[in-house]
């Protein structure tokens, strides 16, 4: 623990620095800490991702783009403020000490937190000066794993890092609060960044954005343990079912790691701990992350396509198995599990750091069936997916069937089906017969307030939030908005919804909740899933016809709300003649067959009958 050490001694020498400098020096030092610190933890991920990523080593762009930010930005206010003010306070010396001390112990924990946050984001394949946060356990071939004496996920002394870590989401959700709280994406970042770099060197650490899909979501009811068998005493490789534990649920995620996914080498090398779910705690209503514990199994010679564990669920998520995947495809998928407490609202799945996907809703019950006994390939519950014919993969791994998504409830042409389980809690509904594909804003708005981050170029509102009153739109004399726009190679769908209004008080808790998360997506004929990117709405707000629209940069700016509530237009305005619609970015020629609202009390809109096919 060499690096331990040293990141001690450093805090207390910061401490020790600032209490000979006195407290009023040592107080502008740790309130300039703690801005600098809430700045580059809020803002080095898109940095990273936009400004360094594409121009030279991906993984290093998330170590150095915290740093630069956070270093820079401290020192250069630093002199702006040596400058400003050129004496310091007279205080008897013991509070001099002592404050100096204190705030010089803050200011040492959130420095050497920043530093020892990039030491772990850096792609060095093992242990660093003697630490290394995450024990990998690799299967050799043919035998158990060699699981390590300790194994438990191991914390740097005196913690720094998630001092600085927590001190950052704590600004970022108070005073520096805006559109996106780090926080609610990053409920546990020091864990996000210890397991996404825990792979060997040669593993990538980051994937483009928009490199992924979820093709499918669904409860299964077992995963399996792999019992390796014994060539000596002849006896084959068994596989031991796990049923789900009580109050919880184990949700299969269908991923495919698109062509943007692919490292250097042009292939998808991964392992577990580089994906991770984010959403809604049941319990406490507060983000929580997951990473999955089981995946689809590799081996080409077995017929049943089983979820192997790899990671024991519970407690602190005890590793088995770190053994990469490697696979060369341009669209592979691959099969994931997660145990999830019954009730928790996944939000987004992330792999590698910057590729995060909306996760669909609506996972239909696992099908009942008899505990299966142990052994190689006997009486089994049904498999989750039908194992479709396999090609070898370079690595001699197995390449995942792509099957087909659950096939949408037929309903007829033109109907709205009900609420379904858990009464009006979808919060909207598709409205039959008044949906469109078009980039064309309801009326041309010549006269608007602009709220936060809005532009406006060429009569197109890039991004933003507008609100207007519809009689002020003709005589009006700001710059004209006729369209919305739209992402490249994508179709704007704008779905006219309904207002579902919640009756009991459970119905409206469940809807607020709805509210916050946003969680809307369109699904095609294909499986493919498609986030909320925008929305409008027409209302009378106090006798006044109000138009309030909202629409974000692009599907990952909706990553940890990127959408907010309207501010004017609320629930209780939305009756009588009104208009709600969502806007989603579709892919050309894709067929929309389904809307949800989110939430597992909830079931899909089917959307067939409308015939939403988006032009080519």
């Amino acid at each position: 623990m060499i690096l331990a050490a040293l990141f001690v001694i450093l805090v207390f020498a910061i401490a020790m620095t600032q209490a000979t400098q006195g407290f009023f020096s040592a107080l502008i030092m740790t309130v300039l800490t703690v801005i600098c610190c809430a700045g580059a933890v809020g803002t080095h991920e898109w940095i990273a991702v936009n400004g360094l990523a594409p121009y030279w080593k991906p993984d290093y762009a998330h170590p150095l783009a915290l740093g630069v930010t956070f270093g820079l930005s401290l020192l250069i206010l630093r002199l702006v403020f040596d400058k400003l003010i050129r004496r310091s306070c007279l205080l008897p010396l013991w509070v001099d000490r002592v404050g100096g001390g204190v705030c010089g112990l803050i200011t040492g924990l959130i420095m050497v937190g920043v530093m020892a946050t990039c030491v772990q984001m850096v792609p060095f394949g093992g242990p660093f000066l003697g630490f290394q946060r995450v024990p990998v356990v690799e299967r050799p071939t043919g035998g158990a794993p060699k699981v390590p004496a300790s194994n438990a996920e191991r914390e740097m002394w005196l913690t720094p890092d998630r001092f600085a870590m927590a001190t950052a989401s704590l600004v970022s959700g108070g005073v520096f609060s805006g559109e996106r709280s780090f926080f609610t994406a990053n409920p546990d970042a020091v864990r996000a960044i210890g397991w996404t770099n825990s792979p060997p060197r040669g593993i990538s650490r980051l994937a483009k954005p928009k490199s992924i899909n979820i093709v499918r979501s669904e409860l299964v009811q077992f995963v399996y343990r792999q019992i390796p068998g014994a060539e000596r005493e002849r006896t084959p490789t068994t596989y031991e079912p796990l049923e789900v534990r009580g109050g919880r649920d184990l949700l299969m995620l269908r991923v495919a790691l698109l062509k943007g996914a692919k490292d250097e080498r042009n292939t998808h090398a991964f392992t577990l701990r580089q994906f991770r779910l984010v959403g809604t705690s049941p319990a406490t209503g507060l983000p929580e992350q997951y990473h999955p514990i089981a995946m689809q199994q590799e081996d080409a010679s077995q017929t049943t396509n089983r979820h192997v564990q790899y990671i024991k669920s519970g407690g602190a998520d005890v590793p088995v198995v770190d053994d990469p995947v490697t696979t060369r495809g341009d669209d592979e998928q691959v099969e994931i599990v997660f145990d999830l407490p019954k009730g928790f609202e996944p939000e987004f799945l992330e792999y590698k750091r910057a590729a995060r996907v909306a996760v669909p809703t609506g996972a239909a019950p696992a099908k009942s069936a008899a505990t299966p006994p142990s052994g190689a390939d006997k009486a089994e519950p049904p498999p989750t997916t039908p194992a479709a014919p396999a090609t070898a993969a370079p690595s001699g791994r197995r390449s995942r069937p792509t099957g087909e998504a659950a096939a949408p409830t037929e309903q007829p042409a033109g109907s709205v089906p009900d609420s379904g389980r858990g009464g009006n809690v979808r919060r909207a509904t598709a409205q039959a017969g008044r949906s469109i594909f078009s980039d064309r804003l309801p009326m041309e708005m010549k006269s608007y307030r602009q709220v936060g981050d809005t532009e406006v170029s060429r009569s197109t509102l890039l991004h933003g939030h507008v609100i207007g009153e519809v009689a002020q739109q003709e005589a009006g004399t700001d710059p004209p908005i006729t369209k919305f726009e739209v992402a490249e190679g994508k179709r704007l769908l704008q779905l006219n919804t309904g207002f579902l209004e919640s009756r009991s008080s459970l119905g409206r808790a469940v809807s607020r909740a709805v509210a916050v998360a946003q969680n809307y997506t369109v699904m095609d004929d294909r499986g493919a899933a498609y986030p909320l990117v925008g929305k409008y709405a027409i209302a009378d707000v106090d006798g006044t016809r109000t138009i309030e629209i909202q629409l974000a940069p692009d599907e990952n700016a909706l990553i940890g709300g990127g959408l907010r509530p309207f501010d004017r237009i609320k629930d209780q305005h939305l009756q009588g003649d009104y208009q709600l619609v969502m806007l989603f970015y579709v892919d050309p020629g894709a067929k929309i067959v389904s809307f949800s609202t989110g939430g597992d009390a909830t079931r899909r809109d089917d959307l067939t009958g409308e015939k939403l096919q988006a032009p080519p």
